[in-house]
């Protein structure tokens, strides 16, 4: 029993030791700690005696993992539910059962994976495939891969537009795993290491560049710095509130700096009132800001389903990003990935009985789809809402569903987690899609962090955390041209892994002739 709860503790450290290699409260996150971490954890999950023992290893990972890099989650729970401190520090270490569920799945795949030499170059080999297709495809709220802190790297991530983070999610699994394997077999094998110099210097050689065409497009993104108890008043209809958001908006965009923005963009859920699609009669404010600055506004803003009675609130409104051109709507995209307890619920009838205890918890209706969304200029965009930027495949189904995609636009609202590391998180994982797709990325917020992700992920001034004011770039855009990541997922990481495999097996073929 002294034994298994000294284990318990160094993978709990080893959690913590992961999420270091992430933006956190002690500093920008470290890309070697990654190779610490890992294989000492695979290492305790494997040599776990039962299932009950490797249970409690993956418990232990992900409380480490929650304390170190997911410490915002109680100040965020108070600060949306209004819930006292002790029942906010109770559920954000239950927190812990869900942040990387795909270990649970490690736990049945070590349980009742066929018979093979998992110890053997082949074994380790398919055991970093599985868990990179888990991790990849196992929804996560959060989605962090094992390959995400490779981006301290960037720019010298050239494979990131061929493989995608999978790809790099499998080379760490791989290392990891041969590296307890060698440890515990006391035997070196080279192949893993050839390779990883190999994957290493492919990234250095070739370099991200900007695969920019010639075309430049001016934007101003408004961060005005709106507290939560202002946005929510004037989302139920105080006057005074609406009123207060509405001006700052307006004077932020149409600010005189000498910069003629074509395209204005707004962070999530921006303006308080309702839109009732292309019936609606838009506010005045609109007509002033794009008679001012000659501009498109791109707004992040409720959109009522035109099929529902107005008076209707629970799962009629959707969270959407809204165009609006010559003083009119032109065309929204409705947010498809809601949040778990933030924008829908799982409890059927009792969801708006929850709602009228708890009434920062939106009822989101779900869209489908996205419509396609071209500016004055025929610059097509795609517009993701807070957190769907970070889920990969969801991504390349938005930019392949039209293709010739020219600028990725995220609207986010990450003012619920306040002064803490969760911005600095969002932003780290958004890049990843700037440098999967070479696309820029202009990311709008409330509170911080707004700035324009460029390709080879580094990016422009930023407004931080609490600042007001609005940020002015000319933004050259994408070719439009798609990634072979874009075009083809993982297959070309499965083939490359097949060739690893195939490689493997005839070598230790010929050895054992």
């Amino acid at each position: 029993m002294r034994s298994l709860f000294l284990s318990l503790g160094l993978t709990t450290t080893a959690g913590g030791l992961y999420a270091l290699c992430y933006p956190s409260s002690l500093g920008p996150g470290w890309l070697p700690f990654l190779f610490l971490a890992l294989p000492f954890f695979l290492w305790r999950l494997e040599v776990a005696a039962n299932v009950r023992s490797t249970l409690l290893h993956v418990l232990a990972y992900n409380l480490g993992l929650n304390l170190v890099g997911y410490y915002w989650i109680p100040h965020t729970l108070r600060e949306f539910g209004q819930l006292p401190y002790a029942m906010s520090l109770l559920l954000g270490l239950l927190f812990s059962l869900i942040l990387q569920p795909h270990w649970w799945l490690y736990v049945v795949w070590k349980k009742y994976r066929p018979e093979l030499s998992w110890y053997s170059e082949r074994g380790v080999i398919v055991t970093a495939i599985v868990m990179t297709i888990f991790e990849r495809y196992f929804p996560q709220q959060f989605p962090t891969f094992a390959g995400s802190p490779w981006l301290h790297l960037a720019p010298f991530l050239g494979l990131a537009p061929f493989l995608g983070i999978a790809g790099y999610s499998f080379m760490t699994y791989w290392v990891a795993l041969e590296t307890y394997t060698q440890l515990a077999l006391k035997s070196f094998r080279p192949q893993v290491w050839i390779v990883f110099a190999v994957f290493i210097g492919v990234n250095a050689l070739l370099p991200l560049r900007d695969r920019y065409s010639e075309r430049m497009l001016p934007i101003r993104i408004v961060q005005a710095n709106i507290g939560n108890f202002l946005k929510v008043q004037s989302e139920q209809g105080d006057a005074n509130s609406f009123e207060a958001i509405r001006r700052d908006y307006e004077e932020l965009s149409t600010s005189e700096t000498g910069f003629r923005p074509k395209l204005i963009v707004w962070p999530e859920t921006a303006y308080p009132n309702m839109f009732e699609g292309t019936q609606t009669q838009l506010d005045e404010t609109f007509d002033r800001v794009i008679e001012k600055t000659g501009g498109e506004l791109l707004i992040g803003g409720y959109d009522q389903d035109p099929s529902k009675s107005p008076g209707e609130s629970i799962e009629t409104v959707f969270n959407s990003s809204i165009l609006i051109r010559d003083g009119k709507f032109q065309s929204a995209y409705h947010k498809n990935i809601l949040i778990p307890f933030g924008e829908t619920l799982p409890f059927g009838p009792l969801n708006s009985h929850i709602v009228s205890i708890v009434p920062a918890v939106s009822l989101f209706a779900r869209g489908e789809g996205t419509p396609e969304m071209t500016t004055r200029d025929g610059y097509r965009l795609v517009t993701p809402i807070c957190y769907e930027i970070l889920e990969s495949n969801y991504m390349r189904s938005l930019l392949n569903q039209w293709g010739g995609n020219h600028l990725i636009v995220n609207h986010t609202n990450d003012s619920w987690y306040g002064a803490t590391a969760e911005p600095y998180q969002h932003l780290f994982l958004s890049k990843w899609r700037a440098l999967e797709f070479l696309i820029p990325i202009v990311r709008s917020t409330n509170t911080g962090i707004t700035s324009v992700i460029y390709p080879d992920g580094s990016e422009s001034r930023r407004l931080g955390i609490g600042e007001k004011g609005s940020l002015d770039v000319d933004v050259a855009l994408g070719s439009g041209e798609a990634t072979l990541y874009q075009r083809f997922g993982v297959y070309p990481l499965l083939i490359l892994a097949a060739l690893l495999l195939l490689t493997t097996w005839l070598r230790e073929r010929k050895l054992s002739v």
